[in-house]
């Protein structure tokens, strides 16, 4: 029986589409995990452009940045039911010219 897996989208999907395609319900709730996410989305600035819809309701803003965000893997382990999110991207993802303007700035 296998009891970690590894799974990487062959393509950018939102964690709400993840959790519909793997095997998530078997480790936890939607619910449980959203509001452990909610945790740890606490700990992350909002970014100024965000701030209006923060300030309307907190709550519902760091549950649908949780469920928007794209991951580039994801880790269960089902002996533990544990689900581990793996999330690479950097500035260098979104930007081509990236390693060039860090570099001309050193």
């Amino acid at each position: 029986m296998k009891v970690v897996t590894w799974s990487t989208p062959d393509q950018e999907s939102s964690m709400s589409t993840l959790w519909r395609q793997e095997e998530f319900k078997q480790i936890c709730s939607r619910e449980s995990l959203t509001e452990k996410a909610a945790d740890i989305e606490k700990t992350i600035a909002v970014k100024e452009y965000k701030r209006a819809r923060y300030d309307f309701d907190p709550t519902m803003f760091y549950e649908n940045r949780f469920w928007n965000r794209r991951p580039d893997g994801i880790v269960i382990n089902k002996n533990h039911r544990t689900l581990y999110i793996v999330e690479f991207k950097q500035s260098s993802d979104r930007n081509k010219d990236f390693f060039k303007g860090k570099g001309r700035k050193g």
